[in-house]
């Protein structure tokens, strides 16, 4: 297979562009661009000059989020991590967790993706699964030591309340799939 030979020109080009930390336009290149004025149009028109510029340029939706979310542009990175981060204050869950939001809209507005979006959270939920089931199996308390065993040491391990505490305390994750899966209506369980 043929590959495309990069002169120095290129390759000093695509080194610059990796190893600048300073986005390649500037307020000031888009300010004579765009007229200062445009920064005080609505919400709505400023994303629509955005998206058009992704069409106009032929980058997609991914090959856009790749490069918001692998940048090591500090303006670029910043922003991510601020979509990235959790803010416990905000007023309601959206603002709290953006990529909540995003999530919520991929299942509620693309429904035949939902067999690609669960095929693609399995791993990360059998990785919790293992971590939680480490959780548990490392739990002192639900450790028999033979030397310590008695029947009283028993009867309190084996009590539900205890059980039930030390699962939902380790094993949070596991426990609700467990908990909607056991607790959830069907027509055989009245």
């Amino acid at each position: 297979m043929r590959q495309h030979k990069k002169n120095s020109s290129e390759t000093a080009q695509i080194y610059i562009l990796n190893a600048t930390d300073l986005l390649l336009y500037s307020n000031g290149y888009w300010e004579a661009k765009l007229g200062p004025e445009f920064r005080k149009n609505n919400f709505e028109k400023k994303l629509h000059l955005i998206f058009s510029l992704l069409v106009f340029l032929e980058i997609s939706l991914a090959q856009f989020l790749t490069f918001a979310f692998s940048s090591k542009i500090k303006k670029v990175k910043a922003r991510a991590g601020r979509f990235m981060g959790y803010t416990e204050s905000a007023k309601d869950e959206a603002t709290r967790f953006p990529p909540g939001v995003i999530w919520h809209m991929w299942l509620d507005n693309f429904p035949k993706s939902k067999p690609h979006i669960y095929k693609m959270i399995r791993p990360t939920a059998c990785e919790i699964a293992l971590q939680e089931s480490n959780n548990i199996i490392e739990d002192p308390v639900l450790q028999v030591k033979m030397k310590d065993l008695t029947i009283a040491s028993i009867r309190n391990l084996l009590q539900p309340q205890t059980i039930v505490e030390k699962y939902q305390a380790s094993a949070p994750f596991t426990w609700a799939v467990l908990e909607e899966f056991s607790a959830s209506p069907n027509k055989w369980r009245q």
